[in-house]
Parts: structure tokens; sequence; C-alpha cells
């Protein structure tokens, strides 16, 4: 499917598509440790990679929530169509450093029903990318939710304010504490709002540790 068409395309931004000449890396090929070891240090320079890595992968799965979570929200609740959700079926465009650009998927997808669950993104695509990246870098899983629902409420929000009227499904995974198998929902309310209006994520995303990083302006501490 063309999604360049969307009255909502200023969402994907960080779509990268088919004949987009620039490489796109698979996922599983990114999350390899000795991958993440070049990436994270060209990126953030040796000295601050040895001292603070669990800060670094947190701040590095930011991009990848940016780019993949706004697409998905798109293409499934404003058309009805499932892209790709494993990971060997999903790609990253990297600039020279290995700051995600663009998120490429490497399958055509099919079409879905824009009413659907958003659960299956959960199991097929975010916990493996959650776990890999929390095992390497350990970091709280927690950290690494709260950055993906960060940008699923913020997103969502958005499509909202284009006029988007069905979002019952995004609503539902951010407002249910159980998934339907029972285990607790690890997106469940990421963020909330203060009574003067402010925006304030449930969990930090550790950007505060570091001087020049953080903290950002939704941090809870």
């Amino acid at each position: 499917m063309n999604l360049t068409q969307t009255p909502y395309r200023e969402l994907l931004t960080g779509l990268s598509s088919a004949d987009d000449p620039r490489v796109a890396v698979s996922l599983p090929e990114l999350l390899q440790p000795r991958v993440l070891d070049q990436l994270l240090s060209r990126i953030y320079g040796p000295e601050l990679f040895a001292t603070h890595q669990p800060v670094l992968v947190s701040q590095w799965s930011k991009y990848y929530f940016m780019h993949w979570l706004p697409v998905m929200l798109v293409s499934q609740l404003a058309h009805g169509w499932d892209l790709p959700l494993l990971p060997r079926e999903t790609g990253l465009v990297l600039d020279e450093r290995g700051v995600p650009l663009a998120v490429r998927f490497l399958e055509e997808g099919e079409e879905g029903d824009a009413q659907a669950s958003l659960e299956p993104w959960i199991a097929s695509n975010l916990r493996p990318v959650v776990d890999a990246l929390s095992a390497y870098g350990k970091v709280p899983a927690a950290v690494l939710w709260g950055n993906a629902g960060d940008y699923l409420e913020s997103s969502l929000r958005r499509l909202q304010r284009l006029g988007l009227k069905n979002t019952a499904p995004a609503e539902a995974l951010l407002a249910n504490r159980k998934l339907a198998d029972g285990r607790p929902n690890p997106l469940y309310q990421p963020v909330r709002y203060l009574g003067d209006g402010r925006r304030e994520r449930r969990s930090c995303c550790l950007a505060g540790q570091v001087e020049g990083i953080g903290p950002c302006a939704q941090c809870p501490l």
C-alpha cells in the first residue's frame, strides 16, 4: 500500500519507501551486541559509551519508536492495512554515525481490520526489541517500554488533532492494565497530564543522568 497520499502523512516523516536508494539494515542485525557497540560508540563517543551505556541504549531506542509507531498507527487505524510486524521484516536507515533516520518495511503487508487490537504489536515486535536492548544495555525494561509508550501516546494525540476518529484500538492499548493473555500491559498509561496541562511520563528515560542529553521535558523526576 502507498501511504504517501494519506491525509496523515505528516506522521510519516520517518518512513522509508521501497524505492528509497538508501540502505536499510534489518533489526536482527542491528540488535547484535557487536553492532550496537559500534553504533553507540560512534554516536555518543567511546568515553560516554564506557560509563553510561544504559542511558545511551535508552536514547537510541527512542529513534526506533519515534519512526515505527506513527507509521504503524497511520497504516492500521487510518487505512486498515497491516504492515509486517516481525523484526526480520523491519529495517532501519541509519546516518553515517548510526542514528536511525527512518524505518523501512521489508515486506508489503496485507489488508487488515482497522478496528483490530494492537496487542500483536507487543508480542511480535516491541517485546523482542525491548528484551534485546534491555539485556544488551542492562536497562530496566520499564524504561524502554516507557519510551515506546511515550511515542505511542503522543503520536495518537497528533492523529486525533488531525481529525482521525478511529482511535479506539490505540486508546485500549494505553488504557488496559492487562493484555488479553492476562499478563500486565507494558504500555499501560505511559503518560499523564497534570492540572496545568503539562504532560509527564510515567517512567524516566534516564536522559537526565548525562549532561547535554537530558532531562527531557516530560521527566517525572
